[in-house]
């Protein structure tokens, strides 16, 4: 069978399409920016609308750059960044608002006097509170991180929203169900690993919790229907393209990083540096609660092929001719992640702040000027601290300079930031996992940096193992997409990840805890402070 892929990548900073074949090798890609915006302090958003010009433009762009046309597109593959959210209506299929961006910290108060009251409706005993109820319901923590406080933030600022959501004349959902919304012309779904981010969403019982809706007074008629991440989520509307593409896979982006690093089996992880930078694990089939401030999320479900009948004798299919007749089970695996807020964005804000370098690929070159940071430690909570600290309390700080502080250090103290912080979310996963990490597989724009992956590599006292092909995202959608549509087999996975290079341990490990006692007295600091 010979076909192409399509797969639309919209992420925090750009939207991106790139076309894979047969052996899921990517082809050609497009790209183009989107604008954050930040009205108020806290304010993180997006033009719902650009993020769709700027996606289906990209896709139109990549199929005319490959001399292809849609009729060669076998299918289309989405994966998006996770826990933003649009707001839209119904009939007219226009956005209320800016697209609320993961980034976004306006609700943290409301979080944070929510997560210490009592769970008196969905509480498993008298004593729990909110936050214990909601890490055990949907394996998250009780932050403005995820989709419901934003989508509760909308509702209680709107009665009149409120009122037509009521009605069901609004809908909402994450970055891919309003690409879905768009792309088909009304299908109002979700894909699982985006419902599992929201807030909302039973990741025992795999559907929308009625009691947490409840809590934060979100009607569910709002909500999209949950599909598994192969699921069937229509076609592309007729003139779109050339011909009505099915949409055959929808994984947001860290699990399809997860599925596209290969990481299929219990105990393999990965680490995507792009804005943020989130390391993901695969603990198997049972969901997991990490006891070390980590989260749990579904990484994927899939639809398992039912048994063919030829392959039975007559025996056994008359004695399983009922159990036949049921639906094919969805199979779900699930990760731990680690989530750190500001990864990438720190070399941005360098860049576009401070005016310290032109390009964000300059950053390894001025890092270099010296051989190491000296006393100077970045720490880069511009939107508070991710895991495993979750405190949006603190502030970015730089330390430790002196007059012979140059902005090479600087540079170098921000790189070095990335790695502490993607260090301190290990160290939580390994508590949690009975697996012991033996390597940690890279992807995103700054796994191409050396000297942060020599220095994770250090720092971790594991091999760091970079793929040839580090925009993995896309690809992992790809793959689940090809797998839907016959285009590729299991052995695709495999065979179409190759390494490009091995980053091994240096370090002594006296100089590494000279490093980690370093960063964790910076964290000391500022959690002293608040």
């Amino acid at each position: 069978m010979t076909g192409y892929i399509l797969a639309l990548d919209q992420g925090t900073t750009s939207s991106r399409a790139i076309l894979y074949d047969d052996h899921a090798r990517p082809i050609k890609m497009a790209q183009q920016p989107t604008i954050l915006k930040t009205p108020q302090v806290g304010f993180v958003e997006q033009d719902a609308q650009q993020i769709w010009q700027t996606q289906i433009s990209c896709a139109h762009d990549v199929i005319n750059q490959a001399g292809l046309l849609a009729t060669d597109v076998t299918s289309i593959a989405i994966t998006n960044q996770r826990e933003s959210i649009v707001i839209w209506d119904k009939q007219t299929g226009k956005p209320l608002a800016p697209a609320i961006i993961w980034q976004d910290r306006r609700t943290a108060s409301y979080c944070k006097t929510l997560a210490a009251e009592r769970a008196s409706s969905i509480a498993s005993d008298s004593h729990e509170d909110m936050a214990s109820a909601v890490q055990r319901i949907t394996g998250l923590r009780l932050d403005s991180y995820f989709s419901a406080s934003k989508i509760a933030w909308l509702l209680e600022h709107n009665p009149k929203w409120r009122a037509r959501a009521n009605k069901n004349e609004l809908a909402v959902g994450t970055i891919d169900s309003w690409l879905i919304y768009k792309l088909t012309g009304g299908e109002h779904v979700i894909d699982v690993t985006n419902a599992s981010r929201t807030l909302l969403y039973d990741i025992h019982k795999m559907a929308w919790s009625e009691e947490l809706c409840a809590c934060f007074a979100i009607p569910m008629t709002v909500l999209p229907k949950v599909l598994p991440s192969d699921g069937d989520f229509g076609k592309t509307k007729k003139g779109l393209f050339a011909k009505q593409i099915p949409i055959h896979a929808v994984l947001g982006d860290q699990q399809a990083a997860l599925f596209g690093q290969g990481c299929l089996d219990a105990g393999m992880a990965k680490n995507t540096y792009g804005t943020g930078c989130f390391m993901l694990m695969n603990i198997g089939k049972e969901p997991k609660l990490s006891e070390h401030k980590l989260l749990t999320t579904v990484a994927w479900q899939r639809k398992s092929a039912a048994t063919r009948p030829e392959s039975l004798s007559f025996d056994q299919i008359v004695q399983s001719g009922r159990r036949m007749l049921q639906p094919p089970k969805k199979e779900v695996t699930y990760a731990l992640e680690g989530s750190v807020f500001m990864a990438g964005a720190i070399v941005q804000w360098l860049r576009d702040n401070l005016g310290m370098i032109q390009q964000s690929s300059e950053i390894e070159a001025l890092a270099r000027q010296v051989d190491h940071s000296g006393d100077v430690v970045l720490l880069p909570a511009f939107t508070g601290l991710g895991a495993p600290y979750w405190r949006t309390d603190i502030s970015a700080s730089i330390t430790g300079m002196s007059r012979g502080t140059t902005k090479a250090h600087i540079a170098r103290a921000a790189l070095e930031a990335v790695a502490y912080q993607s260090y301190d979310v290990l160290i939580a996963m390994q508590k949690d996992s009975p697996q012991p990490l033996t390597e940690l597989r890279v992807d995103g724009g700054a796994a191409n940096n050396d000297l942060l992956m020599q220095f994770q590599a250090d720092l971790l006292d594991v091999p760091v193992l970079r793929p040839k092909d580090t925009e993995i995202t896309a690809k992992g959608a790809a793959l689940l997409a090809g797998l839907k549509a016959g285009l590729y087999d299991e052995a695709t996975i495999k065979t179409s990840w190759q390494v490009d290079r091995v980053f091994e341990p240096k370090m002594s490990a006296d100089i590494r805890e000279a490093h980690l006692h370093k960063w964790q007295q910076a964290i000391n600091r500022a959690l002293s402070v608040v």
